[in-house]
């Protein structure tokens, strides 16, 4: 199978990563499977997961369709992961490219959906991978993406900082050519690539100090990623440390209130029609 050229996710895929990701998927997979039945993944259905990471989506479609899913999965640490889980499950071995999605050669009309979450505000150029997958897809077919409209992330009362510091975040992605809120533009983006786009869904999630919701924005930024937007958009080091402190006071009052990045499940359908063309730019 083919090996990563190189592997550039933003975050990592260290010891740390991976256990913080599986926080993650605690408190978001019910909505991704609750995306997996509006799509109708059951036995038989053909499916392709691109950035698996930590598996636990990847377990769950493995189980819905009662044998193997196809991924795209550039870490060679995450793609060992994900080698080990069907070793176990007993639905058979799939075909893992461990590349960057840009360099892979996808089989022409493959699959009946095309699943991502928390992959394109990662990618330099979402519209030809839009287009790459769309052509994947075997008529009728689904490409199904989940990903952040990040302006609705807030505390609640504001810290000072808080605008510079989301500033930083925007560009943080930016550092390598990803967009933060790319869930809002995925629509426009299907709808250049041919595919109808029939499902366009947002869920945004929030908690006070001590609710899952907290704890995973806590754990997220504080856990390091603060540091790292130092210098961006004009976030400086005395910003980090004041808002660090701020976050600590308000995870100690009960009413302190933090919004989450709206997550926004998108789904567009290739045409059943056999003469399908994608549309020009």
């Amino acid at each position: 199978m083919p090996r990563a050229q190189s592997y550039t996710y933003l975050l990592g895929d260290s010891p740390t990563e991976a256990q913080r990701l599986r926080a993650q998927a605690r408190l978001w997979d019910p909505t991704a499977h609750a995306l997996f039945e509006r799509l109708k993944i059951r036995r038989g259905t053909r499916v392709l997961e691109i950035g698996p990471g930590a598996g636990s989506l990847h377990r769950e479609l493995r189980r819905r369709v009662r044998g193997p899913v196809d991924a795209v999965e550039p870490s060679e640490t995450f793609a060992r992961g994900i080698e080990r889980l069907a070793a176990r499950d007993g639905f058979g071995r799939a075909r893992i490219w461990r590349a960057n999605l840009s360099a892979v050669q996808l089989p022409r009309h493959g699959y009946d959906v095309i699943f991502a979450r928390w992959v394109f505000l990662f990618l330099p150029d979402p519209a030809a991978h839009v287009r790459q997958l769309a052509r994947a897809l075997r008529p009728g077919g689904a490409l199904a993406v989940e990903d952040y409209q990040r302006e609705t992330l807030r505390m609640i009362p504001p810290p000072a900082a808080w605008d510079r510091f989301l500033a930083a975040d925007r560009a943080f992605f930016e550092t390598q050519g990803g967009h933060a809120s790319i869930g809002a533009q995925l629509p426009a983006l299907f709808t250049r690539a041919g595919l109808e786009v029939v499902d366009i869904t947002p869920t945004v999630r929030s908690g006070h100090p001590g609710s899952p919701v907290w704890n995973w924005l806590s754990a997220y930024f504080l856990g390091g990623v603060i540091d790292r937007l130092v210098g961006l958009a004009g976030f400086t080091a005395a910003d980090a440390r004041q808002l660090t402190r701020d976050w600590v006071a308000a995870s100690k009052q009960p009413a302190s209130l933090l919004m989450g990045p709206a997550l926004i499940d998108v789904v567009g359908r290739r045409s059943r029609q056999s003469g399908w063309r994608r549309q020009s730019n």
